[in-house]
């Protein structure tokens, strides 16, 4: 299967020589410890007797990135593949393209990984993305047996900053509400009582709206893409299926909020609303969530002396309140749409630790500790 020849020297190489099954390539390494080459010899020669030898073909990174890349499009959503492709193009391609797949070691990531965080941009979060962007594709190529391990598993890691975790309090919902006028009051009333992603609400349709049973169907999103993914004449916005299968869902209208969304609808022309959205632009086409949060959110904000706050936090508002009412984190889940409940846990269980215990429970504590002490008279 395969063999050592010695190559005099100075210095003295030895030679493992074998032909790649299927190809009938043959193929040379060489070595300058005879040890080393009966290694690979054996090992070699084991991966061609059992199948599970890999061709050695050279595949430089930027390659199989761009075909990763194509071949991830139309099953990942636009936000997805345009992360994907941010991390691909602008940091691992001009780190790792010339490098083929098969030589990139963990070593070389880690100085990568080293250079990237001693910079000041990008941040760390965005340095963990183009991370998890090479893994996944390192990954892809273990599984298309281009390469035997993924070396971005002996990589070491590193810490993350903690966000600081925001929500508002109802005055503060009713302040910024009154502050933007009736149209994007309704529009964050609706993600602050209802804990909708800005995307989601933006693509809310009055056929998803059933005013008289007081549920929201949510079944869509509006997405706006970089200019350069649209093609000549295309429209920037797409309207798609919510980010993931959890995110269709029912989720309750409270009942305060039905008269507002009731003179909303009233108020609306139709014949300007071609697409029936709930919260349309002028022109009848999707608002978007950036010039919703330049123009509307955050001077608000900074009106009401607010810092901090971000459009998303209304969703940490909706999960806040329904921790207040003691709402199980499993409906809660639901409701919000996350796909795993770890993720509503990271947020109800932060949350419910910062908030006073409700009395009612601070009672039956209090019961069950007077009946495991004596009575005060009695000494312990």
């Amino acid at each position: 299967m395969a063999s050592i020849l010695k190559r005099d020297g100075p210095p003295v190489r030895w030679l493992v020589g074998w032909r790649e099954p299927g190809t009938k390539v043959q193929r040379w390494k060489s070595f300058s410890k005879l040890g080393d080459a009966k290694t690979f010899r054996d090992k070699t020669g084991a991966e061609i007797q059992e199948g599970t030898y890999i061709r050695h073909e050279a595949i430089p990174f930027a390659t199989f990135a761009k075909d990763w890349l194509a071949r991830r499009r139309g099953t990942v959503g636009p936000n997805t593949r345009a992360l994907n492709e941010w991390a691909v193009e602008k940091y691992l391609i001009p780190a790792f393209g010339t490098t083929p797949l098969q030589n990139l070691t963990a070593e070389q990531i880690e100085r990568w990984q080293a250079d990237m965080l001693n910079r000041t941009m990008p941040g760390r979060r965005s340095v963990e993305i183009c991370k998890t962007t090479l893994g996944t594709i390192l990954k892809d190529a273990c599984d298309k047996d281009k390469i035997r391990k993924n070396p971005l598993g002996k990589v070491r890691r590193f810490d993350l900053p903690k966000r600081e975790m925001h929500h508002l309090t109802m005055e503060q919902v009713k302040a910024l509400c009154a502050h933007v006028g009736r149209v994007y009051g309704v529009l964050f009333l609706v993600m602050a009582f209802c804990g909708l992603r800005i995307g989601e609400v933006l693509g809310l349709q009055w056929p998803d709206v059933k005013l008289d049973r007081g549920q929201l169907f949510i079944q869509r999103q509006v997405i706006w893409r970089a200019a350069r993914h649209c093609k000549p004449g295309e429209p920037r916005w797409i309207i798609t299926e919510p980010k993931s299968k959890a995110g269709i869902r029912v989720v309750e209208i409270p009942r305060v909020l039905v008269p507002f969304l009731t003179s909303h609808k009233e108020e609306q022309r139709t014949d300007l609303n071609p697409l029936a959205l709930v919260f349309p632009s002028e022109d009848g086409t999707p608002l978007t969530p950036a010039n919703t949060r330049r123009r509307h959110f955050q001077p608000a904000l900074k009106a009401l002396g607010l810092s901090g706050i971000r459009p998303h936090d209304f969703r940490r508002t909706f999960i806040a309140m329904h921790v207040e009412a003691g709402t199980h984190p499993k409906l809660v889940q639901e409701r919000v749409g996350h796909s795993n409940i770890k993720l509503t846990m990271d947020v109800y269980g932060e949350l419910a630790g910062k908030m006073p215990m409700p009395a009612e429970q601070v009672g039956r504590f209090n019961a069950l500790a007077a009946t495991a002490l004596p009575a005060p008279a009695d000494s312990l």
